[in-house]
């Protein structure tokens, strides 16, 4: 349901808004979940934490294909207040989990290159799921689709109960307050976190917005199945940006931010300004820069992060940027009702110039 949750929920709700508006509602329920959930996974361990946020996940995907059962709109509101949860259960603490274990390994220096790795199975994942999913609503409809996704959401519990919880991750005896205040005040400290991490908001607030309604966007110039085909060919492209990533790091992680992301808003824009078949297959061999972005990325932020509170303060920067994303989330969607889907496309696009400039001085600042 990744590809078409948007078209899924346009269908049902008949408002692009709306639509967008689940996602606005389940990131502000996860900016408020977000801290506690990351002081609970630096106090009870990783594994436990991502084996209750697989559970919920699993629990959202039903309430969505009840939605679509039923066709009664306020579930994809329930179901979003689920999903946010358990992203806030995840978020922070799965990266937490590969850097401890790096750690524990004494290889903490090479992270990126086991983030780079992982994030090749995601994007295999991402491509297969696509695939079903264009068998599935060529034959079928995306209220079927919806019930083949709750199958496989049972799939990672038990990935995740096969986790092992790194040895050296120390529950401190602290009390949750105590938590937040000292992961607040060093964040607050740390004027390069502020800065990277400012950035790094806006970019996936506009890079999640963007990734979720291009389908509406696809949508509107090849078949709905076709546009799964089109996801295939960006999460094959996004398995080989993660896996050549590691052979860039020597460039440097502002270096490779700055150009990727330059890159990146050039496929885009040259892929809308044509404006038709070939558009969603264009643009979706963008991820060919996603993944060396994305890893150069993660990187930056791990090495400024506190090691006593780094899910607790990896939380309290997905707070503020769930807070952002759910403005961007609700006001692409407003921008689709009253004016077109292209012009928001086309909006977005422009802040990712933006986003390009803000790398780019920081590379000119800290140039690393």
């Amino acid at each position: 349901m990744s590809v078409l949750s948007i078209v899924f929920f346009q269908q049902i709700t008949g408002s692009y808004a709306f639509a967008l508006g689940v996602f606005s509602i389940a990131n502000i329920v996860q900016s408020i979940a977000e801290v506690p959930t990351g002081i609970l996974s630096d106090k009870i361990g990783r594994k436990k934490t991502m084996v209750v946020s697989s559970v919920l996940t699993l629990l959202t995907f039903a309430i969505f294909a009840l939605a679509g059962t039923l066709g009664y709109k306020y579930l994809l509101i329930l179901g979003g207040v689920f999903w946010a949860i358990a992203d806030a259960f995840a978020s922070g603490t799965d990266d937490a989990l590969m850097y401890e274990t790096m750690e524990e390994l004494r290889k903490a220096d090479k992270y990126d290159i086991l983030y780079a790795r992982s994030k090749i199975f995601g994007q295999i994942g991402l491509g297969t799921g696509a695939l079903i999913a264009a068998f599935v609503t060529y034959f079928y409809s995306l209220t079927v689709l919806a019930w083949v996704s709750v199958a496989f959401g049972i799939i990672p519990i038990f990935i995740c109960l096969r986790f092992v919880e790194p040895k050296n991750h120390t529950r401190e005896d602290a009390t949750s307050f105590k938590y937040f205040v000292t992961a607040i005040k060093a964040f607050i400290q740390n004027k390069k976190l502020r800065i990277l991490a400012t950035i790094q908001m806006l970019n996936r607030g506009i890079g999640f917005t963007a990734h979720r309604f291009e389908s509406a966007y696809f949508n509107m110039l090849i078949p709905t199945w076709a546009v799964n085909i089109a996801r295939v060919i960006k999460q094959t492209c996004g398995a080989i940006s993660y896996a050549i990533a590691p052979y860039f790091r020597r460039f440097g992680f502002y270096r490779i931010l700055v150009a990727s992301t330059i890159g990146m808003t050039i496929i885009k824009a040259t892929a809308v300004a044509m404006n038709n078949f070939v558009t969603p297959f264009l643009q979706s061999c963008v991820n060919i820069l996603y993944g060396t972005a994305s890893t150069a990325e993660s990187a930056l932020l791990q090495q400024e992060l506190s090691s006593k509170q780094r899910a607790t303060m990896g939380s309290i920067v997905s707070l503020l940027g769930g807070i952002l994303s759910a403005v961007i989330y609700w006001g692409v969607g407003v921008v689709a009702d009253n004016t077109s889907v292209l012009f928001a496309i086309i909006a977005l696009i422009v802040c990712n110039v933006f986003i390009s400039g803000g790398y780019y001085w920081m590379l000119k600042k800290y140039k690393k």
